[in-house]
């Protein structure tokens, strides 16, 4: 029986900088990617409010993961000084955050106070599309940096592509016992960014969604 091929896991413990088809880019440990020649900065996945849409649905959350969230994308725009994010995709949990007449416009205030968001959608924005474009967001199914491929979710087109959707996260041995952590997903293709979120889950790189894109990639913890 053969054995299963040995994951490249590398801890991210500061930003790297690697060439993905001739593109500068800085990997970071908070789950960014920044394009210094583009001074764009790359997230994919926050799921703001979501603990609003499960406290709405019944289950009690305290609804601090939006701020945690958008403070920590905040730090980063500020480090990088990039002068466009990059959302790319699931920047919003769900249609019931409309009942607060003030959340949308709110993080979107937020989203923009250092730099100009660029939003690709998502499965879960697109519900909120419309909403969206009455708060004069412009919307894109995906964003070129060079000759690089931004979107949500992969598609079979040949060529560069960098994507979130699938929350990667890899199992590791530390003295503390197992963990599972977050990583980067970085192959000849392609980039799986981790969810950015702070209230997001995390699928194994094993899984059957994420193995073929996991398969000779160098996985980077954060």
């Amino acid at each position: 029986m053969n054995k299963p091929t040995p994951l490249s896991i590398k801890p991210l413990l500061a930003a790297r900088e690697i060439s993905f088809h001739g593109c500068r880019i800085e990997l970071r440990p908070s789950g960014a990617l920044f394009f210094p020649d583009f001074s764009a900065l790359a997230v994919a996945d926050l799921h703001l409010g979501k603990a609003l849409h499960f406290s709405a649905a019944g289950m009690f959350l305290p609804p601090y993961e939006s701020d945690a969230t958008l403070h920590k994308l905040d730090a980063e725009a500020q480090a990088t000084g990039a002068a466009k994010i990059l959302l790319l995709g699931d920047a919003f949990h769900s249609t019931r955050l409309t009942a607060d007449p003030d959340f949308l416009p709110r993080m979107i205030k937020f989203l923009a106070r250092r730099a100009a968001p660029v939003f690709v959608l998502g499965n879960h924005d697109r519900p909120l599309a419309r909403a969206l474009e009455k708060l004069s967001c412009a919307l894109h199914e995906e964003w070129r940096v060079d000759v690089i491929r931004l979107r949500h979710e992969p598609d079979a087109l040949a060529g560069p592509q960098i994507f979130g959707h699938l929350h990667p996260c890899a199992r590791v041995a530390t003295r503390a016992g197992k963990q599972r952590r977050p990583c980067f997903v970085v192959g000849a293709e392609t980039i799986v960014m981790p969810a950015f979120g702070a209230l997001t889950g995390g699928l194994c790189v094993t899984s059957a969604a994420l193995a073929p894109f996991a398969l000779g990639a160098e996985l980077y913890l954060i």
